[in-house]
């Protein structure tokens, strides 16, 4: 057989096989919910474990600020361990605490909706197993009260 005119679609296949056959890659989605509004940033990080949850993490993804949800999805992952954290940058400042447009707590959440002392659960706590298929959870954003 003469590949060289084969339609993309015969080429197509043929890549998705040999991808199969090396053991693709997967993705995370998470879909966060609970946004006090529309405006801003849903900003995010996923590390895995050698990493220092949840400010030190290599992977980071954002998405608009949606109340009815935001999706934030990390591709090509390999499979493994993964936590992620995700705060709603309401004022775009890059800052958590209080949003300077609605006044409230900045919204934050964490795989698995869990929570730990002082609102920061460990890297177990919040850990997903992404193995290979595409992973998809829904995070609840959570607001504690900080200092202005």
């Amino acid at each position: 057989m003469d590949f060289s005119s084969s339609s993309p679609v015969v080429a197509a296949a043929l890549l998705s096989l040999a991808g199969l056959a090396h053991g693709a890659d997967t993705s995370a989605e998470f879909v966060v919910m609970g946004a006090n509004s529309s405006q801003g940033t849903m900003r995010a990080m996923l590390c895995t474990e050698k990493e220092r949850f949840p400010n030190g993490c290599r992977l980071s993804a954002r998405a608009p600020a949606r109340v009815e949800g935001s999706r934030l999805v990390f591709a090509n992952l390999p499979p493994g361990r993964y936590a992620f954290s995700v705060v709603h940058d309401e004022d775009d400042s890059g800052r958590l605490g209080i949003s300077r447009i609605s006044g409230k707590p900045k919204g934050i959440g964490f795989s698995n909706n869990v929570t730990g002392p002082g609102g920061v659960p460990s890297f177990n706590l919040a850990a997903v197993d992404v193995k290979n298929a595409a992973f998809k959870q829904e995070v609840k954003l959570r607001s504690f009260g900080f200092a202005r």
